[in-house]
């Protein structure tokens, strides 16, 4: 899961006597120096940072960042990358991965989807966000409704490229709308699909203004990005984390231009995710 805290996120360690809770002594005030150090690897840009880099982003001292850093190679929360620098380790992974494994299975998401799908008659979809090799997005639950994968119409090749790029689709950028700029800069490097259809967000400058308009509004429309097909997508969240996107597809020719319903239906079933995803699984039924 990647989030999108930002470096003025980042609160320093408070030291001072008239400042510091009577609690955060000893131990837990290192935890709480340790806990500074690992976000600010997710709020600064790039990947490799320096002790120097880390304690002013963190506020801390920089001995204090420098012994952080070379405790945590036991467990490989963080590797040495020469020289002087370093980034987050697989014992990091192993701790997202870890939280990942907590959130509901996919099946609880089907419920939400078969209603998106029958109030817009189109094919409901259920996207997480993968960091593996660069950010890209993973089909996680469909409802097909009278619809499926080959109704597309693209080869099994373009399908997999287009179906996991960010560049491409309402689901792409919204996700991509949530993530850290660093990370944007990651997805517009990666090429636009072969597949992808001419209504495809092309050009990079394009593409990275038209995600803070996403925010703003709360979702994304694309037309013909998949040759052939219309959508509305809305993200969903893991508190100030993406997780992934939730979209309806329908034949262009059948997308109505007045998009009110698939909208309010499409940001519904998103906001009812998130809420799966958090952990507020009776926060109201879905019914119908």
């Amino acid at each position: 899961m990647l989030s999108r805290t930002t470096q003025k996120e980042i609160q320093p360690a408070q030291t001072s006597p008239d400042d510091e809770p009577a609690a955060r002594t000893g131990g837990t005030l290192h935890a709480h120096r340790v806990m500074l150090v690992v976000q600010a690897f997710t709020a600064l840009p790039g990947t490799d940072h320096g002790p120097s880099e880390l304690a002013a982003a963190t506020g801390l001292n920089i001995a204090v960042v420098y012994r952080i850093l070379q405790s945590g190679f036991a467990t490989s929360i963080f590797l040495r990358v020469p020289p002087g620098r370093y980034r987050l380790g697989p014992g990091a992974a192993r701790i997202g991965m870890q939280a990942m494994a907590t959130t509901p299975d996919v099946a609880a998401a089907k419920p939400v989807l078969e209603r998106l799908s029958r109030t817009v008659d189109g094919f409901a979809l259920l996207w997480v966000l993968s960091p593996y090799g660069g950010p890209r997005k993973a089909y996680a639950a469909g409802v097909t409704g009278r619809y499926d994968f080959e109704s597309l119409g693209l080869g099994v090749a373009d399908l997999v490229e287009v179906a996991q790029s960010l560049r491409v689709g309402a689901s792409g950028r919204v996700i991509a709308a949530h993530l850290s700029p660093f990370l944007v800069s990651a997805v517009l490097k990666q090429p636009v699909p072969a597949g992808a259809g001419p209504g495809t967000v092309r050009d990079a400058a394009a593409y990275a203004a038209s995600l803070a308009e996403i925010r703003e509004a709360g979702h994304a429309v694309s037309r013909e990005e998949v040759p052939g097909w219309s959508a509305v997508a809305a993200p969903v969240m893991w508190g100030d984390a993406v997780y992934g996107a939730v979209s309806v597809l329908k034949p262009s020719s059948l997308m109505p231009e007045d998009l009110a319903l698939p909208v309010a239906a499409t940001t519904a079933a998103a906001e009812r995710l998130t809420l799966l995803v958090s952990g507020e699984s009776d926060a109201y039924p879905v019914a119908g």
